[in-house]
């Protein structure tokens, strides 16, 4: 479905991401672990081309995308959960969720999305008229993915979705993107620093340090590697 081939990103002249490859297949839960600074919240833009790569070429069901101004990538079905959640935060929580469908015009199948959401969140329900900036880090987190649902993507990315939020409510995320899997079939790729929660539910996973890709395998097979458990588990 998505294969990023030897991309290589600039920001100026420092060196962000070198020379990755990488290839999500339809139905697949991937993830790339690694810690701050590594390059993953880079890669993630650049997929979305939200930046534009120095070298390198990006394939999305056998198109090539890198190209593409970034709303044609999200018209083609790639949806982006950003970083630090970037969320209209002086709207609405529902006026959040609305602009998760900007590109749809099949309203019975919105209405659907949205009732989905809020059975996946329902403090969001609760809370759907009240301003996204005045939410906790984990409802506005909540929130992200929930726009990002309302695209209804067939690749969902979500990039680095325990930032900042306490331990529990890391669980109740990763409870929730465990749902989605399970329940809305689509495909994901995910960027995470705290591989005990991502690498038991990855069929395959990618490790990044310094802008690079250092290893790769299934997540089961990562989580049992000695670098990883030194590195990323603390055993």
């Amino acid at each position: 479905m998505l294969q990023v081939k030897e991309l290589t990103v600039h920001y100026g002249k420092a060196l962000a991401v070198e020379n990755v490859s990488l290839d999500v297949k339809e139905g697949e839960f991937v993830a790339v672990i690694g810690p701050n600074g590594a390059g993953k919240t880079t890669l993630f833009k650049t997929i979305s081309s939200v930046i534009k790569p120095s070298s390198g070429e990006i394939y999305f069901e056998g198109k090539r995308i890198d190209t593409l101004p970034p709303h044609e990538v999200a018209k083609l079905g790639i949806a982006h959960c950003p970083e630090r959640r970037r969320l209209a935060y002086r709207m609405t929580v529902m006026e959040n969720l609305e602009l998760g469908a900007y590109l749809r015009d099949d309203r019975e199948g919105i209405a659907e999305d949205l009732n989905y959401v809020f059975e996946l969140f329902p403090i969001l329900k609760e809370r759907k008229n009240q301003k996204a900036g005045t939410l906790s880090g984990g409802e506005q987190q909540m929130l992200a993915i929930g726009r990002a649902l309302m695209a209804n993507p067939r690749l969902l990315m979500m990039d680095e979705p325990s930032v900042g939020l306490a331990p529990l409510m890391k669980e109740r995320i990763f409870e929730a993107i465990e749902e989605i899997k399970m329940e809305r079939k689509v495909t994901i790729l995910i960027s995470e620093q705290d591989a005990s929660l991502v690498l038991p539910m990855s069929d395959r996973a990618y490790v990044m340090e310094t802008g690079k890709i250092k290893m790769e395998g299934r997540g089961k097979e990562l989580m049992d590697n000695d670098y990883v458990k030194v590195t990323y588990l603390g055993l």
